[in-house]
Order: C-alpha cells, then structure tokens, then sequence
C-alpha cells in the first residue's frame, strides 16, 4: 500500500510538471506567432523575446501569493517529520 503523503506528493509533483509543460509550449507558440508579426512589421524580435520572459517571471516566481505557496509547500515537505 502506498503511504498517503507519497501519493499526494507524487499527485502534486506530476501536475506541476504537466501544466509547467503545457504552458511553456503555449508561451513558445505565442512568442512564435508574434515573431512572425513583429518581423512583418520590421520590430525587433529581441525587444518581444525580454518582454515575454519578464511576463513568465512576474507570473510564476514573482508572484506573491506563487511564491507564498511555493515556500509553505516545501515547508510542509520538509518538516514532515517534525510535525
């Protein structure tokens, strides 16, 4: 039988990794459709590429309350032990 915190973590863990994926190949496809746009248009790709990480940082990372649940996660994993 399989230990209910193994499964949560391993439900939580293969999620996390799936919509990771799922939304970076949605963020490659937008920056490849707009590339194509801003070429059209004689922009700069470069310009278009730091503008669409620094989006995907302040979304993910920077995000307060993404990184609130970010730490309480690990803090929970860590210290299963303890409590």
């Amino acid at each position: 039988m399989i230990d209910p915190y193994v499964f949560v973590r391993s439900v939580t863990l293969s999620l996390a990794v799936l919509w990771t994926v799922l939304g970076l190949l949605r963020a490659v496809r937008f920056v490849a459709r707009w590339e194509r746009r801003f070429a059209e248009m004689g922009l700069s790709r470069r310009w278009l590429r730091r503008q669409v990480v620094i989006t995907l940082v302040r979304a993910t990372v920077l995000d307060p309350i993404n990184l609130a649940l970010m730490i309480f996660l690990l803090g929970i994993w860590s210290f299963r032990s303890v409590l």
